[in-house]
């Protein structure tokens, strides 16, 4: 009788710390959600002189915080816009003067990896033709 009483005893005190240990699928409480790694696109010119196309490229939003496996095109011309000397990706009425960029291996697009990507760019004919 006395190991039948240390048995079931033994028993309760372990279903007793079971049931009260805290579950790690507590329904209340949300699970950790993995940061998301985000890569970057920077534009790097072949002659300093051209150096304003790489800020231009390098301050737009559109490169920064990718997702791995995302497909990005590339501008192939950029306007300027003589009354302002604004510098746009876009045609507008008041644009004056385009000029085509060019990038190392003629690509177009980039698919993002697991890395940032760095691109080496050029103007046609040199940034001050564009102004």
């Amino acid at each position: 009788m006395n190991k039948i009483l240390k048995i079931l005893s033994i028993l309760v005190i372990g279903f007793v710390m079971f049931s009260c240990s805290t579950s790690t699928n507590d329904p209340e409480t949300p699970a950790p959600t993995p940061e998301v790694q985000t890569y970057s696109i920077t534009f790097t010119v072949k002659d300093i002189v051209q150096h304003e196309l790489a800020d231009f490229l390098n301050s737009l939003p559109d490169y920064k915080n990718l997702k791995e496996g995302t497909e990005v095109e590339l501008p192939t011309v950029i306007y300027l816009t003589q009354e302002t000397n604004q510098v746009t990706l876009e045609r507008t009425e008041s644009s004056t003067n385009s000029n085509e960029i060019f990038y190392e291996g003629n690509i177009t697009s980039v698919v993002i990896g697991n890395e940032d990507i760095e691109i080496k760019c050029w103007l046609d004919h040199g940034w001050s033709n564009l102004w």
